[in-house]
């Protein structure tokens, strides 16, 4: 698999604090540079003020994809769903 992007989604936005800010992870190692973030009050990453910057795109059978939330603000959003958009090889 080839990732091109990734999105992040909320159900319920949070209205304040510090950025949400999700990590992907590959076998333990972040796929990021720069790890996808949700603005306030925002329900996606799309056109969030910082986007994501991939570091890492090959994905292999039998890799261990996990997903971590390494910052929240007020604590009020709700219903992660992340998007991995790539090719089959």
């Amino acid at each position: 698999f080839t990732l091109s992007s990734v999105k992040a989604s909320l159900v319920t936005a949070q209205a304040s604090g510090t950025i949400f800010t999700v990590n992907i992870k590959k076998n333990g190692t972040t796929i990021f540079s720069t790890k996808i973030t949700i603005d306030n009050a925002a329900l996606t990453s799309v056109g969030a003020t910082t986007p994501a910057v991939l570091s890492t795109t090959a994905f292999a059978d039998d890799d261990l994809i996990t997903v971590d939330i390494d910052q929240i603000g007020d604590g009020t959003a709700k219903g992660l769903k992340i998007s991995m958009i790539g090719i089959w090889a």
